[in-house]
């Protein structure tokens, strides 16, 4: 969808430093499916540097980690925005703040997030912040394929719903962590460059 001189306004108004971070934090999530960068070990944005074609991620001692196409960077950066709508639609759906099937409008705001339990402000933190937040796909999509494996072989179809569940849980367990840190890190409100940024 093209953007209406208003909205590519709006856009340009997301501060350059803002948009790095996400880039970079993009950037980090590339990194860690190539196996260049283990979970829990951060790049630091500082020491980073980015070029038209590469984000090069390096260590706080300046020590090269990896060097991401900006390509792979910007697809992450879409699946993260995608992914932040689903769940902060998801989340804010299981916290009741809205009715079901509402999901999140272009004209939520602060207040509207303070409103919202704490799994959906922590996931507005994280997401706006580039840090990694738990995500365990579809629940849906989960349910109608371990539903057709059960159909075509029962074996296949178990093992499949049982992983699924595992993958849930321990992404239920992720969600806890990350409100524990956000709650540590007193409870953070996302920037505007968040609301205009990811279009909620």
């Amino acid at each position: 969808m093209v953007d209406t001189p208003a909205q590519a306004n709006e856009r340009r108004r997301v501060s350059r430093e803002e948009g790095q971070k996400l880039l970079f934090g993009a950037a980090q999530d590339v990194a860690r499916r190539q196996g260049a960068l283990s979970e829990g070990i951060f790049a630091s944005f500082e020491e980073s540097s980015l070029s038209k074609t590469s984000y090069a991620l390096r260590s706080v001692e300046g020590q090269m980690i990896a060097r991401i196409p900006i390509s792979e960077a910007r697809t992450m950066l879409t699946f993260r925005r995608q992914v932040a709508r689903k769940l902060l639609q998801e989340q804010q759906g299981a916290s009741g703040g809205y009715s079901a099937g509402m999901g999140l409008s272009q004209g939520m705001n602060k207040q509207q997030v303070r409103m919202q339990g704490e799994k959906v402000r922590a996931l507005a933190w994280a997401i706006s912040s580039g840090r990694r937040f738990p995500y365990a796909g579809s629940a849906q999509r989960q349910w109608i394929i371990t539903g057709l494996l059960l159909l075509c072989c029962v074996v296949p179809g178990v093992v499949y719903g049982v992983s699924s569940l595992r993958v849930r849980a321990e992404a239920k367990r992720q969600l806890d962590k990350l409100v524990a840190r956000w709650r540590a890190n007193g409870r953070p409100d996302p920037p505007e460059s968040f609301f205009l940024l990811y279009d909620l």
